[in-house]
């Protein structure tokens, strides 16, 4: 299916591994392909999710405040000492308390189902290794081929990859168009009166 790629719509495939990678995700969702096409505003399909107000950045919070995100960073640290919070005081009695790593383990939910968090699992070169597709992002890729089948296009775009997105409707991505104040029908409808203009 990948060789049915446009360029643009295979460095969105690309682009979401990395940004799981950054989140420190275990796996690659449907969150992460929309980030990586938010990340191009003027591509075909994005260009109307731009213009609605929904950006890159604003796609990045709602994905880390639906699913985690990457551990503080050295300002982080700095910034919580200032109020008398040392993270390495925390994560010691917390290795005391419950095991070493305890604070790196995948998180729960309280239900026993895991989040794909991680803060371990790296190669010895320090890169994350190859993440798998999650079900639901791999049901939004079919939906896109489906999607540029049912238009009559000979190559998959950033436009029906987002198509694709749009008729997913697992929990997880419905909230994050939710939090996006997204109304998937509503933006579809919009992205393929976009798209018949520019024909």
């Amino acid at each position: 299916m990948f060789e049915r790629f446009t360029k643009e719509a295979r460095f969105a495939v690309i682009g979401a591994q990395e940004e799981a990678r950054e989140l420190r995700h275990r796996s690659i969702g449907t969150e992460h392909v929309l980030l990586a096409l938010l990340a191009t505003p003027d591509a075909p399909g994005v260009a109307t999710l731009t213009r609605m107000g929904v950006t890159a950045e604003r796609g990045r919070d709602a994905v880390v405040a639906l699913a985690g995100g990457p551990a503080l960073g050295e300002e982080d640290t700095e910034a919580l000492k200032a109020f008398g919070i040392d993270l390495d005081e925390v994560r010691k009695r917390a290795e005391q308390a419950f095991g070493e790593g305890a604070l790196d383990a995948p998180l729960e939910d309280g239900r026993g189902k895991r989040f794909g968090v991680f803060r371990r699992g790296k190669q010895d070169d320090g890169r994350l290794g190859h993440l798998p597709f999650t079900p639901r992002a791999k049901k939004a890729l079919e939906l896109s081929l489906r999607e540029a089948l049912a238009r009559k296009d000979g190559s998959i775009g950033t436009q029906h990859l987002l198509l694709g997105l749009l008729r997913s409707d697992d929990q997880q991505t419905v909230a994050l168009f939710d939090r996006l104040g997204i109304q998937p029908r509503a933006v579809r409808e919009q992205i393929l009166a976009d798209l018949r203009k520019a024909a």
